[in-house]
């Protein structure tokens, strides 16, 4: 008897810390890639200049949703053709094809060019891809990319994927909103842009975006946002809303300014009822 009891608390004991292991937000690690490519054996010709760091996920109790959010994060840090890449050789694989595409780009240039050219080739990639809000419901992720291919300048782009971990599949606008949601939205996004010129003793303050350089009747939601626990954040990326010369625009709404918004038991639903409603 005593043997049969001592069996059936082992047996509980394991069950429970089965349980308790489980892996309920997304485990990462980190895959980390510095490399200059020089075009040839003189120097001064130019190189390609590799930097990546990226977080990739790699646990979670459900495998399925986990290889489709990974999936997902693939093709957008990588491409199409890196989705069945292991993600211990992704990195490495992924920095040699751009080595490869630099040399097929630029050799045959290289080869023209007479040995007194001060011509060079410098290209650059930047490459981040950093977790966000991770809790037992939301998986968000960040990807920051620079790619410099000569010319003026290079251009710099963040892209934001947010994930509903009960399925797996990326949480949008649609999911969020109410129909007919885009007029109202655009127009809060605006004016937000203008409170947080005040805001931020840093910004000059606008009175009317007319007046600035923003491009107004481009201003709309545009899909590229990401959760915190107490707002949604926009992010405008150069030349979407303005030129080049202002770079990326943040703009942070909080839960309270998109009540009337949002869906009722949306995904995030659970967020928005933490704030306390203001009297």
């Amino acid at each position: 008897m005593k043997r049969t009891n001592i069996i059936l608390a082992v047996s509980i004991l394991s069950i429970f810390l089965f349980i308790s292991c489980k892996q309920k937000t997304i485990k990462t690690i980190e895959k980390n890639h510095v490399e200059r490519y020089f075009l040839s054996t003189d120097t001064t010709k130019g190189a390609m200049n590799i930097d990546i760091n990226v977080e990739i996920p790699v646990g979670y109790d459900n495998e399925t949703i986990l290889d489709s959010i990974r999936k997902e994060i693939f093709i957008n840090l990588f491409g199409n053709e890196y989705v069945n890449v292991d993600f211990d050789s992704v990195v490495t694989k992924f920095t040699a094809d751009i080595i490869t595409e630099y040399k097929l780009n630029n050799e045959p240039l290289l080869q023209k060019l007479d040995s007194t050219s001060l011509y060079s080739f410098n290209n650059e990639h930047t490459l981040e891809g950093f977790s966000l809000l991770n809790d037992e419901k939301i998986y968000s992720y960040g990807i920051n990319r620079y790619i410099f291919m000569g010319g003026a300048h290079g251009l710099s782009n963040l892209t934001y994927l947010i994930f509903d971990l009960k399925t797996g599949n990326r949480i949008t606008e649609k999911d969020i909103f109410a129909d007919n949601y885009t007029k109202a939205l655009a127009e809060l996004l605006k004016v937000r842009i203008v409170e947080q010129s005040k805001e931020d003793e840093n910004l000059q303050p606008i009175i009317s975006l007319e007046d600035t350089d923003f491009w107004v009747d481009a201003i709309k939601p545009n899909g590229n946002f990401y959760i915190t626990d107490e707002s949604i954040n926009y992010v405008f990326n150069p030349y979407e809303i303005a030129p080049y010369y202002m770079g990326q625009t943040e703009v942070v709404i909080p839960f309270d300014r998109l009540k009337d918004l949002f869906k009722p038991n949306s995904a995030i639903s659970y967020l928005v009822n933490k704030i306390p409603v203001k009297q």
